[in-house]
């Protein structure tokens, strides 16, 4: 079974100037991604998908093939399956299509090898994506998610949710073929820490993230 991992890394950001090319702990935000999917080595093709010259060259230095990115891919509203399905048709060789972001830096090469060890040898399950389990009092709308106000639980007794932290999404071909989706109708949520679990989208994210590098993953540097 063949599969390819596509990371994009667009130059801009609306809500955080550059976000990808910031430093987080002595390394630029692209790098991490690319770093530890290249440490998982599970891959038989590794793409970035970007807009960045200087990403670019970073990225054919460590062996990944670059595909620039396509104008109507570029816009704000373009989303990760518009990207997924273009990827595809670019490349249709392979079995299963993971994407994975540079907004996740603390997504480690083992729960990488794991998503993708799932979803080649698990028939029951057309695709995967990591998530962390939230177990909080949830409101949507005005109205509670998981309980009964009137009938108030215990913290540990409530019914968990899962959230997706949008770091890793994988998917056989078949299923992105008929859904045009990066999840499928039977997806498995692979379990992470609250760490791995860092999504940066904001400049309060970016600063929790330094304080995570440096006191969970002892990086050093600046940013």
């Amino acid at each position: 079974m063949k599969t390819a991992c596509f990371i994009p890394i667009k130059a801009h950001s609306r809500r955080v100037p550059e976000k990808n090319l910031r430093l987080l702990c002595g390394r630029k935000l692209y790098e991490y991604i690319c770093i530890h999917a290249r440490q998982a080595d599970v891959f038989d093709g590794l793409y970035v998908d970007t807009d960045s010259p200087e990403v670019a060259e970073y990225a054919r230095a460590m062996g990944f093939a670059v595909i620039p990115r396509a104008a109507d891919l570029a816009r704000d509203d373009a989303n990760g399956n518009d990207l997924l399905v273009h990827h595809w048709q670019l490349y249709p060789e392979y079995d299963c299509y993971f994407q994975l972001f540079a907004t996740a830096p603390f997504l480690q090469p083992e729960a990488i090898r794991a998503c993708v060890g799932r979803l080649e040898s698990d028939g029951g399950c057309d695709s995967c994506f990591t998530a962390v389990r939230r177990q909080g009092f949830y409101w949507m709308g005005g109205t509670p998610v998981n309980y009964r106000p009137g009938i108030l639980p215990r913290s540990q007794d409530l019914a968990p949710l899962l959230e997706e932290t949008t770091g890793l999404y994988g998917i056989r071909r078949q299923a992105l073929a008929k859904y045009r989706c990066r999840i499928g109708r039977r997806p498995y949520a692979h379990l992470v820490d609250r760490y791995q679990a860092v999504d940066i989208n904001t400049e309060e994210d970016l600063r929790e993230a330094g304080w995570v590098g440096r006191t969970i993953y002892r990086l050093g540097g600046e940013g």
